[in-house]
């Protein structure tokens, strides 16, 4: 659900309105993201829109806007040689690992995967992309759905109001999901937060059997929080299912159960507004729901704690 591009910092800083143009189609909510390269390419792209005469004012803007970046420009820890062109790069990288599209400032060479930056509009095949999908509900491809979050998001939730710890389908797809935070982005904060049943059990029943059901669930050196939360009389409900990262969040209105690929469960991007306000609603001081404690760590190495 979320695109990479490669973004030539000379094209992006080209003038204020291309600029301003260019950086509000990028961000988590909006299904496109900016991949950072080279390390160092916020200051590139200042330094283009000076060398472009870019006026003091739009500078300040720019300046400014480039600090708020975060939700717009990510690292995917791309390589990059600097003794070759920027495109060069850029071309080479994508042959690796491809973008979804490059913009530049020229397309010599005639790449059909790269976008002159004067040529882009929101009509482009490859500027086109899709903020919600139908996803087959296999552990697998969940998680694939859901990568790039799961790549870059130092806090990561997956909020479902019906997730199961003692049912394997449930398990099957956080283990998928955990496998690829494992792979690029071991130091994130994970948790599980679901709403308490009255006929289910609930974390201080779970307390004792969560070591063996997590086993081969939860990569090595990794751990996992799990929180129960009770509705309050007359207060928020808790039903939607939710991926929730500090960058942004999908809601999954089926949930993180793994039914098979004869099933589908619509996915789709929030706004970052909507995101944030969900991801406070479940802290552990929130108020919206009732705690159900206590809350559990479970490590890979089967250990349990309270927290």
């Amino acid at each position: 659900m979320l695109y990479e591009y490669a973004v030539e910092p000379q094209a992006i800083g080209s003038s204020w309105q291309t600029f301003l143009y260019l950086i509000e189609k990028f961000g988590f909510d909006r299904g496109r993201l900016i991949s950072r390269l080279p390390g160092k390419w916020e200051k590139k792209v200042i330094q283009a829109a000076k060398e472009a005469g870019v006026s003091d004012i739009r500078m300040a803007s720019i300046i400014e806007r480039l600090k708020n970046a975060k939700s717009v420009v990510v690292d995917f820890g791309r390589p990059y040689d600097a003794e070759k062109s920027w495109l060069d790069n850029a071309q080479t990288e994508h042959e690796r690992a491809p973008f979804h599209a490059i913009i530049a400032q020229q397309n010599p060479s005639g790449n059909a995967s790269v976008l002159p930056v004067a040529d882009i509009n929101d009509q482009q095949p490859l500027m086109a992309v899709t903020q919600d999908r139908a996803v087959s509900r296999e552990s697998e491809t969940i998680a694939q759905t859901l990568s790039g979050f799961l790549r870059v998001g130092t806090l990561i939730l997956f909020v479902d109001a019906f997730f199961d710890p003692y049912n394997a389908r449930y398990r099957s797809t956080l283990r998928a999901c955990l496998a690829v935070v494992k792979l690029y982005n071991s130091a994130a904060t994970c948790e599980i937060h679901y709403r308490y049943h009255g006929n289910k059990p609930a974390n201080a029943e779970l307390e004792g059997d969560v070591a063996r059901l997590f086993d081969g669930v939860i990569p090595e050196d990794m751990a996992v929080s799990i929180y129960c939360w009770r509705e309050k009389a007359g207060g928020a409900d808790f039903h939607a299912r939710y991926l929730l990262t500090n960058c942004g969040g999908v809601g999954i209105d089926a949930g993180f159960s793994a039914e098979g690929g004869h099933q589908t469960t619509d996915m789709y991007l929030m706004s970052l507004l909507q995101s944030q306000a969900k991801l406070a609603s479940f802290e552990k001081n929130a108020t919206d729901f009732e705690l159900v404690g206590p809350v559990l760590e479970v490590r890979s190495d089967g250990s349990v704690r309270r927290i």
